[in-house]
């Protein structure tokens, strides 16, 4: 599946820049974990559009709300495609491909990354959909957006050997068709008439719920990851 003519052109292409500059290097992969370009900003903007358009006649809440809904059903169909599908290493860790060192940056220790399918991109899956949520809000704005999550999100992760293009194309597939699904009228009369009752009885603890929900979609849940792994290791075997 890694080994068709786009991944290999792309990936034996962006080699040649790896050896040339260890700042820029550390930039990319500073920018590849951090959320403050990441989840933040987007999740931020979904916010700005959730308070200007506080008219009940505006679809924006509506489709904000099938945004959230709609990213994690892609992240879990994507993390289930990873542990379910047929596995395929990371660039960086397929010793099928010439390994071209990241000057400056030490080797992934992750264990996870040596462990997870590549195939396809939870983060393309998450990023894209967000982006979609707010192109269906505002054309201009999503727009921008799409192109932000090319540059900052997707692109590094396939520099830093992370990934190949077709996962990244995969992800966002699936990302896209995952936020246009439950955003339809047809689909959305199914949450909208409950989430809009919960704004209008308990407007703070519902917008408040949202909040916290929405940043940890912007973080990756990393921080209930983190928790359930913890718990996960006081289990008995």
């Amino acid at each position: 599946m890694w080994n068709n003519h786009v991944n290999l052109a792309v990936m034996h292409w962006l080699s040649q820049f790896t050896a040339m500059s260890a700042p820029f290097n550390q930039i990319v992969h500073y920018i590849s974990g951090s959320n403050l370009f990441k989840g933040l900003p987007i999740i931020g903007i979904l916010w700005y559009f959730w308070f200007r358009d506080a008219d009940p006649k505006s679809d924006s809440r509506r489709i904000i709300v099938g945004t959230l809904i709609g990213c994690v059903v892609a992240v879990l169909i994507a993390r289930t495609a990873n542990n379910l599908g047929p596995y395929q290493p990371r660039p960086f860790a397929n010793t099928a491909l010439a390994y071209h060192e990241h000057i400056g940056l030490p080797v992934p220790e992750s264990q996870a990354l040596y462990i997870w399918s590549s195939f396809p991109s939870d983060h393309a899956a998450l990023f894209f959909s967000l982006a979609t949520g707010i192109f269906l809000i505002s054309r201009k704005a999503g727009s921008l957006l799409y192109l932000y999550v090319l540059v900052f999100i997707a692109l590094p992760r396939v520099y830093l050997g992370l990934h190949y293009p077709t996962d990244i194309a995969a992800g966002a597939i699936l990302g896209i068709a995952c936020v246009a699904l439950p955003t339809r009228s047809s689909v959305s009369k199914l949450y909208d008439a409950r989430s809009a009752t919960l704004l209008e009885r308990y407007p703070a603890a519902y917008q408040t719920a949202l909040f916290i929900v929405s940043t940890e979609i912007g973080m990756m849940f990393g921080d209930v990851r983190l928790l359930l792994e913890g718990i996960v290791k006081y289990f008995p075997r």
